[in-house]
C-alpha cells in the first residue's frame, strides 16, 4: 500500500477484502449455506474498521453487487426476483450499517484517547520539567500534613535530604510556626471548599532552626482531596531586596529630615529652581523672610514671588547660571513687612549626567547689618583716621569662638592693601600669612591663647601687590571663666626693621663669602708661588751647575755639547714658563690679542706632534692620530691653535705612564671643527673635574708631587679656544681610566681679534 496515496487507500482495502471475502464463499459455499453473508459481514467490519464509515458503507455496496450477481437467483445478474433475498438484502444492509456506525465510533473514541494520553504524556513532561528544573519548591503532601514527593529546590529551600523525606520526617505541619499556624489552618479550609488554594506568605522551619519566607499555592491531585500539589516559591531574595528598599527609603527619609534641619538652621535663605525658573525647594528662612511657605512657593516662577522690578533686576544673571555659570550678586528685597533687605546672592547652576543644566541653587544672604556695619564702619574710621593716619599699626578685634574678625583698623589698607571688609571673612588671615610662617603661627596663636592672657610674635603676611610685610603682633586675651572669648590687640609693620637686619645679615653673608674667596685665592696663591718656585728652582739649578762646571773646569767637547744642550734645554723651559705666566697676566688684563688669519688645521697638529715624538718614545708612549680630510681651513690664531694642541697633548704625555697611548683625532662636523685628545693615562677624580679647567688649580697642589707644571696650562687652553668662539670640555671616567679633551672650533666664523 505504500505507493497508494492516502484517500484511495481505504478503498483498496475495502475492494480487497470483499473480493476476498467472495472468492472465499465461492470456495466454501456448501459450508457457508444458507448464511452467504457470513464472510461479507466479516470484510464490512475490516473495511469500516480500517477505512471508517464511508469505507464501511462502501464495502456494504460491494458485498450487495457481489452476492447479487453470483449468488442470488438469476444468478450473474443485478436483478433481485425472490422477495426473501430482498428481505436478506436489507437485512444486511441494516447489520452493516449498524456495524459501520460502531466500529465508526469505536475508531473516533480510540483516536480521542490517544490524543488524551498524548496530551497527558506532554503535560506530564511539562510538570517534571517544571519540577526538575527547580525553579520553584514543588511538592505532593496529604491533607494531615506528609510530605509524600518534593524536588531539590524545596529541599534546599527548607534544609531537609532525601533521606529525610524517603524516611517520613518531613511534614509541612512541623515546619509552619505558630504565628502561621491559623493562616495555614485558612488555606486548607479553602482548599477543602475550591479545591484550589490562592498564593499567600507565610514562613517555614528550616532543618537548622532557621526560617525562611515563602510563597505557596495549592491544589488537590484528585477528586477524593487527599492529595495535595503545593508550589513553593523562596521569598529570602525579595524580602531581602524589600528589607533594604525599606532601610534606604528611611535612610532617604532620614537625610531629607537632617538636610531640612540643617537648611534650616543656616542663617541663609536656600532654594532650588528648576530649567523652567519654578521654585522646587525652600528653607524654613526663605518662608519666614516672604511669609511664604514651601507648599505654597512650590512650582510657582520666580517672578511670581520676587516681582516683576526685582525679577528683571535679576533676570541677566539667571541666564548667566541657566547657561552653566556661578554668579554672585547684591540686591534689594522686601520681607512679608515690606522692610527692604540688603541680600547677597548667589546662583550654583546643578548639571544632569548629560552636562545639561537642569536648575540653580540659590544662596541668598541677608547683609542688611553688614551694610549697617560697613557704614558704622566707615564712620568710625572717618574718626580713627585722625588719629592713627601717620601711625603704622593696625588695631583688630576677633572672635575666639569663631576665629573671624570682628573689626580691623583701617591702616590694614595702607599697609597691607586689603579692604578691610575682606578681614571679614573665613580664614582671610590665615590665608594671606607667608606660607612658611602659616602654620606654626595659627598653632602658636591657638596654644598661647588657651595658656597666657598677653603674647607676642613676629611673622610675615602677603600683602595685595604680592610684597612680603613683617609684623610685630601683640595680642591680648578676654576670657569668659577659662575659655577665651575675645582677642585684641595691634599689628605693628616692622618691614623697615626687618629689611635693615636682612641687609645686616647679606652684607655679613657677604663679607664672610668674600672672607672665604679671599682665603681661597691666598691658599692658591700661596700653592702656586710654590710650585712656581719649585718649577723655577729645578731648571736654575741645572744651568747654574752646569755653567760653574764650564767656568772652573776644562771639559771635552762631548761633554760641554751635553752641558750647553742641558743648559739651552732648561732655558727654553724657564722661557716656556715665564711666557705661560705672561699669557695669564695678559688674560687676567683682558689684553690678549688674535692674529686671526686662515688656519691649515692638519700641517699645524702634525708639526706639534713631530715635535712630541721624543718626549713620547722616551716614555714609551704610542702617539696616534686620526684625521679627517675634509676638514679644511678655520679662522684663527696659527700659533694659539698650535699652543692649545701643543697643551692638551703635552698634558696628555705628561699624565700617561710607560706603555700607554694618546689619540687626536681631528673631525669635521656640521657647523665646527672638532679637536679630540684622549689618553689612557691617570684619569681625574668626578671631584676635581669641575674645576679642571680652572687657572692655578691643580689635584695634587703640593710640591713634592711626582709631576710638573703649574696648572696654567688647561686654563690657557680654555681662554684660547673662547676667543676663538669655540668651546671645550674635558671628560674621564675616574682615576685611573684616562682622560678625554673635546675642543670645537667655528669652522668658517671670522673671530673677532678682539
Amino acid at each position: 500500500m505504500k505507493g497508494i496515496r492516502p484517500w484511495v487507500a481505504p478503498y483498496a482495502v475495502t475492494f480487497l477484502a470483499v473480493s476476498g471475502a467472495l472468492l472465499l464463499t465461492l470456495l466454501f459455499k456448501p459450508l457457508l449455506t444458507p448464511t452467504i453473508f457470513l464472510l461479507f459481514f466479516a470484510a464490512v467490519a475490516v473495511s469500516s474498521w480500517y477505512g471508517g464509515f464511508k469505507t464501511g458503507l462502501f464495502a456494504t455496496f460491494l458485498s450487495i453487487v457481489y452476492v447479487s450477481f453470483f449468488f442470488f437467483e438469476p444468478v450473474f445478474s443485478l436483478s433481485i426476483a425472490s422477495t426473501g433475498n430482498k428481505i436478506r438484502l436489507g437485512l444486511f444492509i441494516l447489520v452493516t450499517t449498524f456495524i459501520n456506525w460502531l466500529n465508526s465510533e469505536l475508531r473516533v473514541a480510540k483516536q480521542r484517547l490517544e490524543q488524551t494520553t498524548k496530551r497527558l504524556q506532554s503535560s506530564d513532561t511539562r510538570f517534571r520539567r517544571l519540577t526538575e528544573s527547580n525553579i520553584i519548591g514543588v511538592i505532593v503532601a496529604d491533607i494531615n500534613g506528609a510530605i509524600a514527593e518534593a524536588n531539590d529546590a524545596f529541599l534546599q529551600m527548607v534544609g531537609y535530604t532525601r533521606e529525610d523525606l524517603l524516611g517520613g520526617l518531613i511534614r509541612w505541619q512541623n515546619m509552619t510556626p505558630p504565628e502561621y499556624q491559623e493562616i495555614s489552618d485558612r488555606s486548607i479550609s479553602l482548599l477543602q471548599t475550591l479545591g484550589v488554594c490562592q498564593l499567600f506568605e507565610k514562613e517555614y522551619i528550616r532543618k537548622d532552626g532557621s526560617r525562611v519566607p515563602v510563597l505557596i499555592g495549592s491544589a488537590f491531585l484528585d477528586e477524593r482531596q487527599q492529595h495535595i500539589i503545593g508550589y513553593v516559591l523562596d521569598m529570602s531574595q525579595q524580602k531581602a531586596a524589600l528589607k533594604s528598599t525599606q532601610q534606604l527609603l528611611e535612610t532617604l527619609s532620614q537625610r531629607e529630615d537632617e538636610l531640612r534641619l540643617i537648611t534650616d538652621s543656616v542663617p541663609v535663605l536656600i532654594s532650588y529652581v528648576d530649567a523652567e525658573q519654578r521654585y522646587r525647594f525652600n528653607n524654613k528662612g526663605y518662608e519666614e523672610l516672604f511669609g511664604i511657605s514651601a507648599s505654597a512657593t512650590y512650582g510657582k516662577h520666580i517672578k511670581e514671588i520676587l516681582g516683576e522690578s526685582v525679577y528683571q533686576h535679576t533676570l541677566p544673571y539667571i541666564k548667566t547660571v541657566l547657561s552653566g555659570e556661578k554668579v554672585t550678586f547684591e540686591n534689594q528685597v522686601k520681607d512679608k513687612y515690606g522692610v527692604i533687605h540688603d541680600v547677597s546672592t548667589t546662583y550654583v547652576p546643578r548639571f544632569s549626567q548629560s552636562g545639561q543644566v537642569e536648575g540653580f541653587v540659590v544662596l541668598t544672604t541677608d547683609i542688611t547689618e553688614r551694610k549697617l556695619a560697613e557704614k558704622a564702619l566707615k564712620d568710625s574710621e572717618a574718626r580713627l583716621r585722625t588719629l592713627t593716619e601717620k601711625v603704622r599699626v593696625i588695631p583688630w578685634e576677633v572672635d575666639a569662638n569663631t576665629g573671624n574678625f570682628t573689626y580691623v583698623g583701617p591702616q590694614s589698607v595702607d599697609i597691607l592693601g586689603y579692604p578691610v571688609t575682606d578681614w571679614y571673612t573665613d580664614n582671610f588671615w590665615y590665608e594671606h600669612i607667608h606660607p612658611d610662617d602659616r602654620d606654626w603661627a595659627l598653632q602658636y596663636c591657638y596654644e598661647s591663647s588657651l595658656m597666657v592672657d598677653n603674647y607676642e610674635f613676629e611673622y610675615r603676611m602677603l600683602s595685595a601687590d604680592g610684597k612680603v610685610v613683617w609684623l610685630y603682633d601683640i595680642v591680648n586675651v578676654v576670657r569668659d571663666g577659662e575659655k577665651p572669648r575675645l582677642l585684641h590687640g595691634f599689628m605693628i609693620d616692622i618691614s623697615d626693621r626687618k629689611q635693615v637686619e636682612q641687609e645686616r645679615e647679606q652684607l655679613l653673608a657677604r663679607e664672610q663669602a668674600a672672607r672665604s674667596a679671599a682665603e681661597a685665592a691666598n691658599r692658591i696663591k700661596d700653592e702656586f708661588l710654590g710650585t712656581l718656585s719649585h718649577e723655577l728652582r729645578t731648571p736654575l739649578n741645572s744651568i747654574l751647575g752646569w755653567t760653574q762646571l764650564l767656568k772652573n773646569r776644562t771639559f771635552d767637547s762631548n761633554t760641554t755639547t751635553l752641558a750647553l744642550e742641558t743648559i739651552e734645554r732648561n732655558s727654553k723651559s724657564l722661557a716656556q714658563i715665564i711666557e705661560d705666566i705672561l699669557d695669564v697676566s695678559e688674560i687676567i688684563r683682558g689684553q690678549l690679542r688674535l692674529n686671526t688669519q686662515p688656519v691649515e688645521l692638519i700641517p699645524l697638529i702634525e708639526a706639534t706632534i713631530d715635535n712630541l715624538t721624543l718626549a713620547a718614545q722616551a716614555k714609551d708612549i704610542y702617539l696616534e692620530s686620526q684625521f679627517d680630510s675634509t676638514v679644511g681651513v678655520v679662522m684663527g690664531d696659527a700659533n694659539r691653535i698650535q699652543q692649545i694642541v701643543w697643551n692638551l697633548l703635552t698634558n696628555a704625555v705628561k699624565f700617561t705612564p710607560a706603555g700607554g697611548k694618546v689619540t687626536i683625532q681631528l673631525q669635521h662636523l656640521d657647523h665646527s671643527i672638532q679637536i679630540r685628545v684622549s689618553d689612557t693615562g691617570l684619569g681625574i677624580s668626578p671631584e676635581f673635574l669641575p674645576y679642571v679647567f680652572e687657572r692655578f688649580r691643580q689635584a695634587d697642589g703640593s710640591s713634592t708631587r711626582s709631576h710638573g707644571g703649574l696648572g696654567l696650562g688647561l686654563g690657557l687652553v680654555r681662554h684660547l679656544v673662547e676667543l676663538h668662539g669655540g668651546t671645550v670640555q674635558a671628560e674621564s671616567p675616574g682615576i685611573g681610566q684616562g682622560a678625554t679633551f673635546i675642543v670645537n672650533l667655528p669652522r668658517k666664523s671670522i673671530v673677532n681679534s678682539q
